[in-house]
C-alpha cells in the first residue's frame, strides 16, 4: 500500500507540473508605442492647463542671463555631446543606406580603349589587308538587381537601423538634459551661498553695534561685563 500511495503522489505531482507550464501563445513581438502619455501634456495634471514643464525648452525654463549663457557655452564645447551628434549622423546614413538595400538597383558602365594588332599571324593578315595599326575598342552597358525581400531580412536590418537611430537620438537629449540640470543646480547652490555669505554679513554688523551698545551700557554702569563678552561671542 505504501508503495501504490507514493505512485500515485509522484503522478498527481507530474499532473500538476505538467498543468502549471506556462503557455508561449499570445507573446508575439509587438511593436513600440511612440504614443506620449496624456499627463505629458499638462491638461491631466493636478487640473492644469498649459504645458507640462518637460515640453519647456530650457531657455524658456531658466529666465537667467547669467545661467543661460554658461548652459550655452556648455552644450557648445562639451566633447561628449558633439560625439553623440556624429553618432546621429552616423546612424542616420545607416538608416538610407539599409532602406535602400531591398530597392531595385540599376548600374551602368562605358569604356574606351585602344586595340593595337601584335606580330602574330593574325596582325600579318591585318597589315597585308590594309587595316589601320590602331583599332578602337568601346564598351557600354547596363545591370540591373533586386533581392525579393521574402523573409523580412531587408526590411527588418532597416528598422533595426531606425530605432538605433532614435536612440542615439534619446541619449543625447538626456546627456543634453543631464548637462542642464547639473549647471542649474550648481549655479542656485552658488547663488545660495552668495545670499547665505551677505545675510551672515549683515548679522555680523547687527551684532557689532550691538556689541558697541552693551559696551555704552556697560560705561553707564547698566550691564556688568558677563553681558559684553556674551555679545563680543556672539560676534566671534
Amino acid at each position: 500500500m505504501s508503495r501504490w500511495r507514493a505512485l500515485l503522489s509522484a503522478a498527481a505531482v507530474v499532473v500538476l507540473s505538467a498543468g502549471c507550464v506556462p503557455s508561449l501563445e499570445g507573446n508575439e513581438p509587438r511593436e513600440a508605442n511612440h504614443e506620449v502619455p496624456d499627463s505629458f501634456a499638462g491638461g491631466s495634471v493636478a487640473g492644469s492647463t498649459g504645458p507640462s514643464v518637460a515640453q519647456q525648452k530650457w531657455t524658456e525654463f531658466f529666465t537667467s542671463p547669467g545661467l543661460r549663457a554658461l548652459i550655452d557655452t556648455a552644450l557648445q564645447n562639451n566633447q561628449e555631446l558633439n560625439i553623440r551628434l556624429q553618432e546621429i549622423i552616423i546612424a542616420q546614413n545607416e538608416v538610407s543606406a539599409r532602406r535602400g538595400e531591398y530597392l531595385p538597383k540599376v548600374s551602368g558602365g562605358a569604356g574606351v580603349g585602344i586595340e593595337k594588332p601584335g606580330h602574330t599571324s593574325q596582325g600579318v593578315s591585318d597589315e597585308r589587308h590594309g587595316l589601320p595599326d590602331n583599332l578602337g575598342n568601346f564598351q557600354f552597358g547596363l545591370t540591373g538587381s533586386w533581392e525579393i525581400d521574402i523573409w523580412k531580412k531587408l526590411r527588418n536590418a532597416a528598422g533595426a537601423a531606425d530605432l538605433r537611430y532614435r536612440a542615439t537620438i534619446e541619449a543625447r537629449n538626456f546627456l543634453t538634459t543631464q548637462i542642464i540640470a547639473e549647471l542649474a543646480r550648481s549655479y542656485y547652490e552658488l547663488i545660495a551661498l552668495d545670499t547665505e555669505i551677505e545675510i551672515i554679513k549683515r548679522n555680523i554688523d547687527i551684532q557689532t553695534s550691538a556689541l558697541e551698545v552693551v559696551k555704552l551700557e556697560k560705561l553707564a554702569a547698566r550691564v556688568t561685563e558677563l553681558a559684553v563678552q556674551r555679545f563680543e561671542a556672539e560676534v566671534l
